[in-house]
């Protein structure tokens, strides 16, 4: 039996926001590549003692010593994520706790709850607990109180902040929510006065279809 080692750390998991309707609208190839992307661009990002524990579909799992290079890995990441062309917007969770390690993957409490904090981010936000908040309230970033949660399967509820991500540099496709550089855009439309760009025709035709549900 492989024995397992207690530990403190900051757990991190960041996820591409609107994946599954990024798979339906493009497919399953553009979906993988997007993911391995992710990979690409937080592997870019890691700072001292912040390794990458593991994928999970459109997902990486982070894990710091201690929190202040977690959070300044996870504006890391944002950052250049910003700059992506054809990405989606970057959701995440971040929490300090306890675990176990068995070889290389981390499971318990601290891991679950970075997990369900994730669940409550939004497209270009990180949802955070009281330790994580102070790291980047030590770097002058507000952060909004969302109040105490009851997180799914967790027994105590925890107080716990949003923080926005780094503003993307493109407008975002409407239909499969894609950041577009309008100067290489596959097709582009004008509606009610605005100019929407796409990754695809495909796209174009879809929002051309049923303007009002996507604009």
């Amino acid at each position: 039996m492989t024995e397992c080692d207690s530990v403190q750390a900051t757990f991190a998991f960041v996820d591409l926001s609107g994946f599954s309707v990024l798979t339906e609208m493009c497919g399953d190839e553009q979906a993988a590549s997007l993911a391995g992307r992710l990979l690409a661009v937080a592997r870019e990002s890691l700072g001292p003692s912040v390794t990458i524990v593991k994928t999970m579909g459109d997902a990486v799992m982070l894990r710091a010593s201690e929190t202040e290079p977690m959070v300044a890995t996870i504006l890391r990441l944002a950052d250049r994520a910003a700059e992506e062309d054809g990405f989606l917007a970057l959701r995440a969770g971040i929490h300090h706790g306890s675990a176990v390690q068995r070889d290389t993957d981390y499971f318990g409490h601290g891991v679950n709850v970075a997990a369900r904090l994730t669940a409550l981010a939004g497209a270009g936000q990180a949802v955070v607990s009281e330790k994580v908040r102070r790291a980047y309230a030590q770097r002058g970033l507000s952060l909004e109180p969302l109040g105490v949660k009851q997180l799914r399967n967790i027994a105590t509820p925890i107080e716990v902040y949003a923080v926005g991500l780094a503003a993307a540099r493109y407008p975002t496709d409407p239909v499969c929510r894609v950041r577009v550089d309008p100067a290489t855009a596959a097709s582009s439309l004008r509606h009610a006065g605005h100019d929407w760009w796409f990754c695809s025709p495909q796209c174009a035709q879809r929002f051309a279809a049923a303007p009002t549900q996507y604009a």
